[in-house]
């Protein structure tokens, strides 16, 4: 059997943004609700850099007068855009404008990206469609839960799904990412795969010399991962932080197991295929070209289970002895993802690499994870 080596590689990603609040009763015509957008890696420079400014995205304000406890819906699911011709970094509603209260304060909770409420839907509804999320009271009686419900994710077109943190008790616009705003930091609610492609050699000439080597020519045509679950709930908590001014607070993953992923329809699998004949050499690159490109696929965080989640790789080599004989072959090779173990799970806001490595010479199978650090992780498996 040939060898086929995969190695894994996560890196955890988090964007921030700042947005545009907006008013519904009592307002201060002078003070429009802007938002701040911009992101930002959890990596050691933790370099902040601006949310793209053709994306856009949704929110939702809560409003609660001072002398009146309880929130009431102040944004329903507004959609908010980059309007250059106010000014760089400038970010507000798409229609209309909304105002500061004059009393009282608002919170605000983003997505992206944004998706229009179909015909009969609204806040609080259990129709809404599932790239909206859903946001609850529990026994705060503030909003303090968030949910994905049966989000499913499409295979053939995967979003990037993010969410907010909660920006609590804001009474104006303040400075926060190098524009003026609503503090808005997106973190992403998915995970992200990428496949790269090399040879672990194209000859021998190492081990028998350049008049006796053997040489070959691999060509990877597809890659194929089934049995992947698409569809599924995420439900987060916050712990509001009441009356302790203008601030912002994280979303805990209630999840069962404790780690970063979705609740899975067991019952609700996709595959996904990339194909395109790639000549590969010693060197990794990105598999695929054009529309079957093998990078930046969005997938549903989840735990990897023995005999689930798999890879199919097919390729083929061709041979060329000493003599000049030639000789062709083409080959399938199918493992389960969980066999890596370098990476235990697929969780959110991680940016997997997985590098496949075909050796044409060898026949051993044989496991070598290595870690790099707690950002990236890499490990090898050969086939």
């Amino acid at each position: 059997m040939k060898r086929l080596f995969l190695v894994a590689a996560l890196v955890g990603v988090a964007f921030t943004s700042c947005v545009k609040n907006e008013d519904g009763a009592l307002v201060e015509q002078a003070s429009e609700i802007t938002f701040e957008v911009a992101k930002y890696k959890p990596a050691a420079t933790r370099a902040e850099v601006d949310f793209p400014v053709l994306n856009t995205f949704g929110t939702f304000a809560f409003y609660e007068n001072t002398e009146t406890p309880g929130h009431s819906v102040y944004m329903n699911n507004v959609e908010i855009i980059h309007r250059p011709s106010e000014g760089p970094g400038y970010w507000a509603s798409r229609t209309g404008q909304y105002f500061w209260p004059i009393q009282g304060h608002l919170d605000f909770i983003s997505y992206s990206p944004y998706k229009a409420y179909a015909s009969g839907e609204d806040f609080g509804t259990e129709f809404q469609n599932s790239s909206i999320p859903t946001i609850t009271s529990t026994s705060t009686g503030v909003q303090d839960q968030l949910q994905y419900l049966d989000f499913v994710n499409n295979p053939d077109a995967p979003i990037d799904l993010m969410y907010s943190d909660k920006a609590m008790q804001q009474i104006v616009n303040t400075a926060n990412y190098g524009f003026v705003g609503v503090p808005t930091l997106f973190h992403h609610a998915l995970s992200k795969l990428n496949f790269q492609v090399k040879a672990f050699r194209v000859d021998n000439k190492d081990i028998v010399g350049a008049a006796n080597a053997t040489t070959w020519e691999v060509t990877l045509n597809s890659i194929e991962i089934k049995d992947i679950y698409n569809k599924g709930t995420l439900t987060l908590k916050t712990e509001n932080a009441h009356n302790a001014g203008a601030t912002t607070v994280q979303w805990a993953n209630q999840h069962t197991s404790g780690k970063d992923v979705w609740a899975f329809d067991a019952g609700s699998t996709t595959s996904k295929a990339w194909v395109h004949d790639q000549v590969l050499t010693t060197t990794p690159v990105l598999y695929g070209s054009g529309s079957s490109f093998a990078r930046d696929y969005f997938i549903l965080p989840q735990i990897l289970i023995p005999t689930q989640q798999k890879i199919v790789v097919k390729y083929t080599i061709k041979t060329t002895a000493p003599s000049g004989q030639v000789g062709t072959e083409e080959y399938t090779a199918e493992r389960y993802f969980d066999e890596f173990t370098a990476v235990d799970d697929w969780l959110m806001g991680k940016n997997i690499t997985y590098v496949i490595d075909i050796d044409p010479m060898g026949d051993e199978i044989h496991f070598a994870p290595k870690v790099v650090d707690w950002v990236d992780v890499s490990g090898v498996i050969s086939i």
